[in-house]
């Protein structure tokens, strides 16, 4: 052990001074006749041996020799490291001093075996490029073969670095979306361990093990979603989405409201209030709304609106009074012409704005279509784009911003009123959410339309029933969950739903999320079936077949049956603990790397392996050899050895 602790530093010193100053005195000299120095680890044992320290004297001592020396020298090779770790300034020589402290027991047991296989060539005649070989492959031995070990345990149950991938992002998915780890099959994947899986799940000792975990995922994901329920909004319903979206759509109305005010304000800059505006469009659109049948004026009637003739008629009236007021009082006897056909630019754009207030007010019922309304508002619009064009550049611009935003606007609330327009809460958020199979184009808009915290309700309701089991399998309160019923739901809705929903509820990360917890539910679908909530008759076979088996071995006295019924669920347990171990999935998922001690045990086999200079015994040694092989007997002679 002495000698283990110093040949790291006797190595270093012995081919730093002695051996160049003793390779300078023979080239001096010649070879042999110059002053040598003695090899530091010569000394030592010298020194030792002076001190009354046993030589070792046979074979098998030697061997154990040469083991403490190695585990010993691993001690020195770690307290180096230690100190370049401690002392060096760089970050290299830092990182050198870690790596040589690294794995401590390894370096220990690889010391030992690097010594007993060096040992053991150099007993049976090897030379030193043998002894060396054999230290350095007997070091290695631990650390390789345990990394070859791990690494074909790892491939058979998971395959190479693709499988390695697969598991490692199945763990994150499971981990992601519910905080819980995916058991073994489950996370590879494997259609073996999955059958494996579901052969526990159906056999006494692992039955309950795969229940539970099944139960406890499916828990998680429970809890998980309604986590996620309550950040959006807590105590979300049908009822309640229906009336935030009520809400919403009102809020939009408004605002729309409000930005229509702004604009045409800024229209009204360009344009002056008592400007003569010609509405030869409104006029034409009045008498088109309410014209008759020619030659059936009895039938007419019935077809013509009373508030649009009323409309009408007061319209053409204020038409001949703002001609009228447009001539001056003492030009109207000298011939000056009216303008008919006329009327101020406040007074229809005011006219337009209270159509618009009926089209977005009207329902069936009202005295007037909204498609009478529609045409009328349009032929306003476009007498007032006349005014603007007239009026320069800058009035037109206005003008065209503010009348396209209105004719958006019309056509967003006319989409929306098709599904607000309901005697009931709880039917709006039916209406809003159907057809997302199809596509996102209706939940898109309403979402787009309503404030964000009418949005996280909606959204939290759709969410909350994605997993609300079926009513087969529902329990008293109407609460139960399923992972087959989320993952069913939500592969049912189109991504633009999914975008529309889970992109606008302000809470970073939620589709990503909630798409995450969907794929755990798949990967739950495809491993063991006791996870997708079988009939129980497989189980119900393996107990009565388990029974049988046990009962026939008491009753025949058959030791070996017995035994192998007593067995079977032990082994099943054990199996079961395995499959659903997190550290054991985790474990599998790893890379297999070679132990990071590794440098650090080739430099100690290679000091143990080769001696600076020939061992204190090695001329005894071959003495001994030479003489097994011919029959003889090693004696020492004059300070050497002979054989006899």
């Amino acid at each position: 052990m002495v000698q283990g602790l110093v040949d790291l530093p006797a190595m270093v010193s012995d081919n730093l001074i002695a051996k160049p100053l003793n390779a300078a005195a023979d080239l001096v000299a010649g070879k042999g006749n110059g002053p040598r120095l003695k090899m530091a680890g010569e000394s030592v044992n010298d020194l030792m041996t002076r001190a009354g320290v046993p030589e070792a004297q046979t074979s098998s001592e030697r061997v154990i020799e040469n083991i403490n020396r190695g585990a010993a020298g691993a001690v020195s090779t770690m307290g180096a490291g230690a100190a370049a770790a401690a002392n060096a300034a760089g970050t290299v020589a830092r990182t050198v001093g870690s790596q040589l402290m690294a794995s401590p027991l390894t370096q220990a047991a690889s010391g030992a075996t690097s010594g007993a296989a060096s040992s053991l060539v150099r007993e049976n005649g090897g030379s030193e490029g043998a002894q060396l070989a054999a230290g350095l492959v007997g070091g290695l031995a631990p650390a390789v073969g345990s990394f070859a070990t791990k690494a074909a345990v790892r491939g058979a149950v998971r395959g190479g670095e693709a499988g390695r991938e697969q598991m490692v992002a199945n763990i994150k998915t499971f981990e992601d979306a519910a905080g819980i780890a995916p058991t073994l099959g489950q996370a590879t994947q494997s259609r073996a361990i999955q059958a494996a899986e579901t052969g526990l799940s159906n056999v006494p000792g692992g039955s309950g093990l795969m229940n539970r975990r099944g139960e406890a995922q499916a828990k998680a994901l429970q809890d998980s979603v309604q986590e996620v329920t309550n950040s959006l909004a807590p105590n979300a319903t049908g009822w309640g989405a229906g009336e935030a979206i009520a809400k919403g759509v009102n809020a939009f109305k408004d605002n729309v409201k409000t930005t229509q005010t702004a604009l045409y304000r800024k229209l009204d800059e360009y344009i002056p209030a008592s400007t003569p505006v010609q509405v030869d469009r409104t006029k034409a659109a009045l008498a088109s709304l309410n014209e008759g049948i020619d030659g059936a004026p009895n039938l007419s009637r019935f077809f013509k609106n009373a508030k649009i003739g009323s409309i009408e008629q007061s319209f053409l009236r204020d038409l001949d009074n703002f001609s009228q007021g447009n001539v001056p009082a003492g030009m109207r006897g000298m011939g000056v012409a009216e303008t008919p056909g006329q009327l101020p630019y406040q007074a229809v754009q005011k006219l337009r704005t209270l159509v618009g207030q009926e089209i977005s007010d009207s329902s069936l019922v009202s005295d007037v279509p909204r498609s009478k309304w529609r045409a009328l508002y349009a032929a306003l619009s476009d007498d007032l784009g006349g005014a603007a064009q007239a009026a320069g550049p800058q009035a037109e611009q206005a003008w065209s911003r503010a009348n396209q935003y209105t004719r958006a606007s019309i056509q967003r609330m006319e989409q929306l009123e098709s599904v607000v327009n309901r005697d009931a809460p709880e039917k709006i958020f039916k209406a809003a959410t159907s057809g997302m199979s199809d596509g996102g184009t209706q939940i898109t808009r309403i979402m787009k339309s309503m404030p964000l915290e009418n949005r996280r309700e909606v959204a939290a309701a759709v969410l909350q029933r994605l997993g609300r089991a079926r009513n087969s399998t529902q329990n008293e309160m109407g609460e139960a969950f399923s992972s087959e019923a989320f993952l069913t739901n939500l592969a049912a809705m189109s991504p633009p739903a999914r975008m529309a929903l889970f992109m606008n509820s302000g809470m970073p990360g939620l589709r990503s999320r909630i798409e995450q917890m969907g794929r755990m539910a798949s990967l739950r679908r495809e491993g063991a079936q006791v996870f997708a909530n079988p009939s129980g008759t497989a189980r119900q076979a393996g107990m009565f077949g388990w029974v049988s088996s046990l009962l026939a071995g008491l009753s025949t006295g058959n030791a070996a049956m017995l035994a192998g019924s007593l067995a079977l669920p032990v082994m099943a347990n054990a199996g079961a603990k395995i499959a659903t171990s997190p550290a054991m999935v985790r474990y599998m998922a790893r890379r297999s790397s070679i132990n990071p001690a590794t440098p650090a045990i080739t430099i100690n086999s290679a000091v143990q392996s080769s001696d600076t200079e020939e061992p204190i015994y090695s001329s005894r040694l071959k003495a001994e050899v030479t003489a097994r092989k011919q029959g003889g007997k090693a004696v020492r002679v004059d300070g050497g050895w002979a054989v006899r």
